[in-house]
């Protein structure tokens, strides 16, 4: 089993500061409360002692809900590989942890053409195949989509069985109204070896993205299934600073907290115990652009402020760890990588995703993520910190050496150099005549020699008996009831 690399606890506010944003999320749940499209979420607050007026539609859910909801939380749980165990993780506060991709991004970056294109069912496996032969990836999602599978509406299907089929690292999938969510989680129970597999070794975690501000969808209520099936829950607030959330980072804060205590709740209300990863969102609008972006380091502020604020829930947190505002893997790229995916581990952030992702989302790049997998290396390195024992202080090495001296042969250098130096696996250290001799390569053309020796040698993974059928008759049935459904329309 993973147990990650251990987290930092870089403070961005003080004790007070974190209070205060705690507290200010609490009042917003009373006041002025959470609006539901859904009468099924009316009904489960209203049942759960939360003062619910049915005219407005609003929730209003008092703090000792929430304390309660956040006893009943477990802080840490194994999410499991499929069949595979050597790919479990155990997910608690205060480790650290990796994901390629997100969300079904609609283009991918490709090499050749040196720009973004419309990408297939076969690249969605090809970058799934990378992903999991990367040893810091950690979860994989998907780097673009399987555009060529139409109509749209059974994209997301076809994502999934991508996916599932060439990794047994866990995964991510999106909860949206009930039967898309259903059929999300037949795909999954096939590919785990059934509902009781998956229910027994979650491999998956299931994501819902309420509609901030202070709005959960009719949409959303298919987290009633992915509670009943037992998989943990991904809750993710997605406000954008400026937009639809406030143009300060500390207001954001206290909105996108106060929707994820909302969300624990009713997670809690619909199961106490099931496990929950906190996942507020503090995007930002960029104001010249009209659009969302990563790269920005307000954005990155944010996210560790989070981090810190939900140390005194003692939950483990997710958050975008190497999506770049970058449209190619390039410097622009690694810098604003480096930037999100040190802090956020060195504030504490237990799993952070999007590394390979480009342009805020919209599209990855296989060379990215191989990129961002050897700043995961590097970033661990720095986790590891520093041992101080009177071996490593080294003071009678130093002594024996003495004036003008060399380490270089002393038996305490051919002790330590191993576990102290850092050599890196896709970084290249080489002199300028090296490198030139070599054919003066840049980065994204050595990730790109990476990709091809990954790729050549990968192909999918070994299914449970009985698994690649279950789950070809899941994925026909999810685009039947689909296509028919949007037929009748």
């Amino acid at each position: 089993m993973k147990r990650g690399a251990a987290g930092g606890n870089l403070d961005t506010l003080s004790e007070e500061e974190a209070q205060r944003i705690h507290q200010a999320s609490i009042s917003l749940l009373e006041d002025p409360g959470i609006f539901s499209e859904s009468d099924i979420f009316l009904d489960i607050f209203q049942k759960g002692g939360a003062r619910v007026d049915r005219d407005s539609r609003v929730i209003r859910v008092p703090p000792d809900m929430v304390e309660a909801a956040l006893e009943s939380t477990p802080r840490s749980f194994v999410l499991h590989g499929r069949h595979d165990p050597d790919m479990d993780m155990l997910i608690e506060p205060g480790r650290v942890y990796y994901g390629m991709g997100g969300t079904s991004e609609p283009h991918i970056w490709d090499y050749d053409l040196l720009k973004p294109r419309h990408p297939t069912k076969a690249d969605v496996v090809a970058s799934t195949r990378i992903g999991h032969a990367l040893p810091n990836i950690d979860v994989v999602q998907g780097l673009c989509m399987s555009g060529d599978k139409q109509p749209p509406d059974v994209i997301f299907y076809h994502d999934y069985d991508a996916i599932l089929r060439n990794t047994t690292k866990p995964t991510v999938i999106s909860v949206l109204d009930r039967p898309f969510t259903v059929r999300c989680l037949e795909i999954a129970a096939a590919a785990s070896g059934g509902e009781d597999e998956l229910r027994q070794r979650p491999s998956i975690l299931a994501m819902l993205t309420p509609v901030t501000p202070l709005r959960i969808g009719a949409i959303n209520e298919g987290l009633i299934d992915a509670v009943e099936a037992g998989v943990p829950i991904l809750y993710s607030p997605g406000a954008m600073m400026g937009a639809t959330g406030p143009a300060t980072v500390a207001g954001t804060l206290v909105l996108v907290m106060a929707e994820q205590l909302f969300g624990i709740v009713l997670t809690q209300l619909l199961k106490p115990g099931i496990p929950v990863v906190l996942k507020p969102d503090t995007n930002v609008f960029d104001m010249r652009a009209t659009e969302c972006t990563y790269g920005s380091p307000e954005q990155t502020l944010g996210k560790m402020a989070m981090v810190q604020v939900a140390r005194r829930y003692d939950l483990p947190t997710w958050g975008i760890g190497g999506g770049v505002e970058a449209k190619v893997p390039d410097a622009e790229a690694a810098a604003e990588a480096m930037m999100n995916m040190l802090l956020v581990a060195q504030a504490g952030m237990t799993v952070g995703q999007s590394l390979g992702t480009l342009a805020w989302g919209l599209y990855g790049s296989q060379e990215m993520v191989v990129i961002c997998d050897q700043i995961a290396d590097m970033v661990k390195r720095i986790l590891d910190g520093i041992t101080v024992t009177e071996d490593t202080l080294a003071v009678d090495v130093i002594r024996e050496v003495g004036h003008g001296g060399t380490f270089l042969p002393h038996e305490h250098t051919v002790k330590h150099f191993r576990q102290e130096l850092f050599f890196p696996h896709l970084f290249r250290r080489q002199t300028i005549d090296q490198w030139l001799q070599s054919g003066a390569q840049m980065m994204h053309e050595v990730a790109h020699e990476r990709v091809e020796e990954i790729l050549e040698k990968a192909g999918p993974v070994e299914l449970p008996p009985g698994a690649d059928a279950q789950m070809e008759r899941a994925l026909r049935k999810a685009v039947k009831e689909t296509v028919g459904t949007i037929s009748e329309d």
